[in-house]
């Protein structure tokens, strides 16, 4: 059994967002607001990820959506399962657990680019235009 189906959500069963936040993502798109960075697959292998952590490192995130006003970023939190949903419209997830080195690995392992802000590790869902984050 994979890690997909143990926890009953893959790159094809995450929650989308609702019709009006997709029309208006995808009209951010087209009008150059937005470059994609990660897509559902790369979410979902993250996710997945981090639900299986070994015991110990305890992950948390906390994210910014695109919709969000300047600012505005989700409180810390470790809850993978429920909370880390629809990932369609997140700007990015920033990411600590008790061993930098573990998440830096476990990012690595799935080819998902990151970059270091403030020394917080941070998955990018799209970038803006202007300076690019330094990829690890």
């Amino acid at each position: 059994m994979t890690l997909d189906h143990k926890y009953g959500w893959g790159p094809k069963t995450m929650p989308r967002p609702s019709d009006a936040e997709t029309d208006r993502l995808e009209r951010m798109l087209k009008r150059g607001e937005l470059c994609p960075v990660l897509n559902h697959t790369k979410w979902a292998e993250l996710r997945t990820e981090m639900l299986a952590a070994p015991v110990g490192q305890h992950p948390q995130f906390r994210t910014r959506s695109v919709f969000a006003p300047p600012g505005f970023c989700t409180e810390w939190d470790g809850e993978f399962y429920y909370h880390v949903h629809p990932v369609a419209d997140l700007e990015w997830m920033e990411l600590r657990s008790a061993s930098s080195t573990w998440l830096r690995d476990a990012l690595r392992r799935h080819s998902i680019p990151y970059s270091l802000e403030a020394g917080v590790v941070r998955v990018w869902g799209y970038t803006r235009p202007g300076p690019q984050p330094q990829w690890q």
